[in-house]
């Protein structure tokens, strides 16, 4: 069984069991490029393609609408000058109240700040004053500015290498869903030695430059990237409804309606497809997560507001169970097999 944690905006982790999707495949790992194709010719065989991937730029700030509308604008302003601030290589920024900075600085950095979460910190206590809240670098300012330049040049170029400059959202999320599956891997020592001692440095900055990692950092990452590419998403946890351990994936918006991707449970699936799109039925089938037990973005107004979003719409449902082989974007055909082997296709033109 494979094993993960997830987030709570205490930062606190609890540990939860994660199934695989029966006779998965172990896929390659460590590769710069997916083993699954992306693209098709007018065969329904994978076949590599040779033309010219995307022209992302890196995004400085980046938030989802749930998050924006939990938090509220005074927050996503702080978090605002607060990158400003970083970038300029000062260590105060405007902010309206101390509660703001503490959420604020406690929450958006995790969330869509991967460098500045490990290499700034705030005291908390005392930092806010006058409308000005102040934090501190823990590693000399140029070399921060070195590493989120690295950074940056690692995330365009993860969304340069899948993406397309013309996929359509759900095109993205299952380009980046299929390079989940076959570039990382489960951290399980880090999940073991979790539960003997407190293990520090769980972010998705250490899953992005290891590749590796356990859910809280797997599901952060993910929907940081789709966040960059232009797709509505955040971070959704819960607790098991057998076992009370927890779990964290990845909340999608698309066209006004929300959908579970779990970029977790794919790695080493063999590009299984029951945690693409799932309704909230489909997440509590893969998993035994309720609504009423699940935190969406941030529990700042709620501990458990998974009962206030709804994930209904069963569009994607021909998809679960089913293996990936490929998927043509001229066609907006996904090509997969099911559990037999059987080859089947999915029109998906209603979200191209």
């Amino acid at each position: 069984m494979k094993r993960s944690l997830i987030t709570s905006v205490t930062v606190i982790l609890a540990a939860c069991i994660l199934t695989g999707c029966s006779a998965a495949t172990t896929p390659t790992t460590g590769s710069s490029e997916s083993e699954t194709s992306i693209e098709t010719s007018e065969s329904t065989e994978a076949t590599t393609t040779t033309e010219a991937r995307g022209h992302y730029e890196y995004k400085p700030v980046v938030m989802s609408s749930i998050f924006l509308d939990i938090m509220g604008q005074d927050m996503f302003d702080a978090y605002k000058n607060y990158i400003k601030a970083v970038q300029n290589g000062e260590d105060e920024f405007e902010v309206k109240t101390e509660d703001d900075y503490h959420w604020m600085i406690g929450q958006f950095r995790t969330n869509f700040q991967p460098v500045y979460e490990v290499y700034t910190e705030s005291n908390y206590g005392g930092a806010f004053k006058d409308g000005k809240a102040t934090f501190q670098y823990k590693i000399p300012k140029e070399e921060l500015a070195q590493k989120q330049k690295e950074f940056e040049e690692m995330v365009t170029g993860i969304l340069n290498e899948n993406l397309r400059d013309d996929y359509s959202d759900v095109e993205k999320i299952l380009a980046l869903y299929i390079y989940f599956s076959n570039n990382y891997t489960y951290d399980y020592d880090t999940y073991y030695k979790m539960s003997d001692e407190p293990v520090q440095g769980i972010c998705a900055y250490r899953f992005f430059t290891t590749k590796h990692g356990i859910c809280a950092e797997c599901s952060v990452a993910f929907s940081f990237l789709l966040l960059q590419a232009g797709v509505d998403a955040t971070v959704c946890g819960g607790n098991d409804a057998n076992t009370d351990e927890g779990h964290a994936w990845t909340y999608v918006t698309i066209n006004g309606k929300n959908y579970h991707v779990d970029p977790t449970y794919v790695m080493d699936s063999g590009n299984c497809l029951s945690y693409f799109m799932m309704t909230d039925e489909q997440r509590y089938k893969e998993g035994n997560f309720k609504k009423d037990s699940m935190c969406i973005a941030c529990h700042y107004k709620s501990d458990k507001n998974g009962n206030e979003y709804t994930a209904d719409d069963d569009f994607f449902a021909p998809l679960w169970g089913k293996y990936l082989t490929s998927f043509d974007h001229e066609k907006k055909i996904i090509y997969y097999t099911d559990i037999d082997g059987n080859k089947g296709e999915f029109d998906y033109s209603a979200f191209g």
